[in-house]
């Protein structure tokens, strides 16, 4: 695998994070990055995560062993009727479209049955966008889901996984259809709802705003993603429409029942809708998420003081306890502690809670 020459096709968040998370690798990677935008290039040339930047596309591709479409899923069609001709036979096409099944017919349609075309989809991101966001860890214990055309040799298919899995992430290999429909329910489908959730509470906020300051640690929870940037999720919301549409109906459908039992006063369907909703989500195991592995949350109750926070991650860290995060809480209606310490499984929980208590802190979990 060593020696292979990259090329990253679109140098924000997503091609920026991969081509930092390959050159600290210990694979000697020659790593071409392309992007539109200069800033982006300049960025990632000065940091060293690329050894080039062309904005010439074949320039960009024409020796590569693999290739990363970077780039919103709107543009991807067009990326591989441009790239058809270029591309030499045996070459590793891949992409990061977050839906699959359009994409797989469009690369069927056009590509010849000689270059090796991939679906990927890396389950990670974050709120912003460009390269300036992108981090060399984004995709550590994070599913990426991969989805071969027929045909693909199986020996490319491992060269990707090899590949892919060198940044830190899970390669894991679907049919990509079961992938947009899988997608489409834990990630659009809760996307859509954050969104509309939030636009229904600012038009029930006053002039002074005050639902702002009071919104909860539930609620930043569940509309945390409706940060995430508007023109990649309108594209992503009619790239999967076929699936979501279903989706949407039934979750009405939902809310409408629930609506109905609320004006009857049903306590008893009303405590079973609650009731339903925690059993399903209490099965899901925790190590086995689609998107990415999960931290395990410590709550630690600390006076609002110059350096207690540091306190803490300190006290953690002489002890061996690695903190993957830390959150401050600063309305804690639903939520038991201030600050949120987390680690990387259920044993560094337990040993968190316990060392902290023992110290004198006030530590749990939930």
């Amino acid at each position: 695998m060593d020696n292979k020459s990259i090329a990253i096709i679109g140098l924000g968040l997503i091609g920026g994070s991969l081509a930092k998370a390959l050159r600290r690798t210990n694979h000697n990677f020659y790593i071409i990055g392309m992007d539109r935008d200069e800033k982006n290039c300049q960025l990632a040339q000065e940091d060293g995560s690329v050894d080039i930047v062309t904005s010439n596309l074949e320039e960009a591709v024409k020796n590569a062993h693999v290739i990363f479409l970077c780039m919103p899923i709107s543009s991807i069609p067009e990326m591989l009727r441009k790239l058809a001709p270029l591309v030499q036979p045996g070459t590793i096409l891949t992409d990061v479209g977050s839906i699959k099944t359009g994409i797989m017919k469009e690369a069927e349609q056009v590509l010849p049955k000689e270059i090796h075309f991939i679906g990927g989809h890396p389950m990670a991101g974050r709120e912003h966008s460009g390269y300036a966001a992108s981090i060399a860890h984004l995709f550590e214990n994070a599913y990426y889901v991969l989805t071969p055309r027929t045909g693909t040799p199986p020996s490319a298919v491992k060269d990707l996984q090899l590949i892919i899995a060198s940044t830190g992430a899970l390669p894991l290999v679907l049919d990509p259809i079961i992938h947009d429909i899988r997608v489409g329910a834990v990630s659009h489908l809760p996307h859509i709802i954050a969104a509309t959730l939030v636009n229904t509470v600012e038009g029930w906020d006053g002039p002074d705003k005050s639902g702002q300051k009071l919104a909860a640690g539930g609620f930043k929870d569940i509309t945390r993603i409706a940060s995430s940037q508007p023109e990649m999720w309108r594209d992503i919301s009619l790239s999967n429409k076929e699936q979501l549409l279903p989706m949407i109906s039934d979750f009405i459908n939902k809310l409408n029942r629930f609506k109905q039992e609320l004006e009857s006063n049903n306590e008893m369907e009303i405590g079973n809708f609650y009731m339903e909703a925690k059993n399903y989500r209490d099965k899901i195991p925790s190590s086995d998420s689609l998107y990415l592995l999960p931290y395990y949350k410590v709550y630690v109750d600390i006076e609002d003081r110059p350096g207690s926070i540091g306190e803490v991650a300190s006290f953690l860290g002489d002890k061996n306890v690695n903190i993957k995060n830390m959150q401050i809480i600063n309305s804690r209606e639903d939520e038991p502690g201030c600050l949120v310490v987390s680690v990387e499984d259920k044993s560094a929980q337990g040993k968190a809670v316990s060392l902290l208590n023992q110290s004198g802190f006030y530590a749990y979990t939930r």
